[in-house]
């Protein structure tokens, strides 16, 4: 590719395991050290993105990084993907962007493993990288569903792709993404049709793009249409239908400070307790807000129950 910013072609050789995240402490290198250790083969990286004109914490010089601020991950060849008005980079699923950065300044690899800070999994990481060692789809991850299977899912409509592009309800493909493994090739097809004009919530793009390419997908787990038999709710469980995904192992909220009780399951989000606490009084009040606005306001209180219901326009967040 020859547009400034784009992947280049150089021969791939090897794997790269990538752990992303926004903060550092000593609890989160030392979870670094542990996936680093469990794929000695693997060339492991933090992958760290902070806003504008933050400094790199002196504690990232101990462990090999790729650091990156919000005006550095946006690429001017990704047209509305990377701006216009109302960008942002957490509102329409744009933090795909800091892996992309990541993915076109290290182009000699095969595959790609990304593992946000708060993923955790209740056995041995080697085992798990082994259980995907032969299969060579080029997009692993979790809770990948079509349109028909969860038509009100709520990031459909972010996805736009250029007039000559012709999708129909099966070609639209979904992901839920704290993690995955992605190769070479399919990273560059999404960097291709990000320049080509499509834009959109990474969930709903980049399966669908890497589908359009012509390329594999296959689930970790779960229950749907891209896991393979021996894998079905094999290393995570959650719930398709629910804006949350709850209940489940691998879910979008509720934060929890420890992993469940089963073993060999991946977990999301596992948070320090601090963060955990914060997260859900955070999660109540955006829920509660538009009521208690209502009654301030001198609207009718909502029917009884609709307090209870999470928001299903409520964004997902790393932080």
């Amino acid at each position: 590719m020859t547009e400034e910013g784009a992947c280049d072609e150089r021969r791939p050789s090897r794997t790269a395991l990538v752990m992303q995240t926004h903060y550092l402490s000593h609890a989160l290198l030392k979870f670094f050290k542990t996936l680093q250790n469990a794929a000695p083969d693997f060339d492991a990286y933090v992958l760290m993105h902070l806003p504008a004109n933050a400094p790199v914490p002196d504690m990232l010089s101990t462990v090999p990084h790729h650091f990156v601020t919000t005006p550095e991950i946006k690429n001017p060849a990704y047209g509305r993907k990377s701006g216009g008005e109302g960008w942002h980079i957490w509102q329409g699923g744009n933090t795909d962007l800091i892996a992309l950065h990541f993915l076109c300044s290290h182009t000699a690899y095969d595959n790609y493993w990304f593992i946000e800070y708060d993923v955790r999994f209740s056995g041995a990481w080697h085992e798990f990288f082994a259980s995907f060692e032969e299969t060579e789809a080029d997009f692993l991850s979790t809770t990948v569903f079509r349109r028909s299977s969860n038509p009100s899912w709520m990031h459909w409509p972010t996805l736009r792709v250029p007039p000559s592009i012709g999708l129909t309800s099966t070609d639209l493909i979904a992901s839920f993404m704290p993690i995955y493994r992605i190769s070479r090739r399919a990273a560059q097809a999404i960097d291709y049709a990000y320049q080509s004009g499509w834009s959109g919530h990474c969930e709903v793009t980049w399966p669908t793009i890497i589908n359009r390419a012509g390329f594999s997908i296959e689930d970790f787990g779960g229950d749907g249409e891209f896991v393979r038999e021996p894998n079905r709710n094999r290393f995570y469980t959650n719930t398709l239908l629910d804006p949350n995904l709850a209940p489940g192992s691998l879910v979008l909220r509720p934060a929890r400070a420890f992993t469940g009780l089963k073993k060999e399951k991946l977990w999301h989000p596992v948070k320090p307790i601090r963060y955990k606490l914060r997260e859900d009084a955070r999660h109540v009040w955006v829920t509660l807000k538009p009521y208690i606005s209502r009654l301030y306001s001198g609207r009718a209180a909502p029917p009884a129950g609709v307090l209870g219901e999470p928001l299903n326009a409520a964004k997902r967040e790393a932080r």
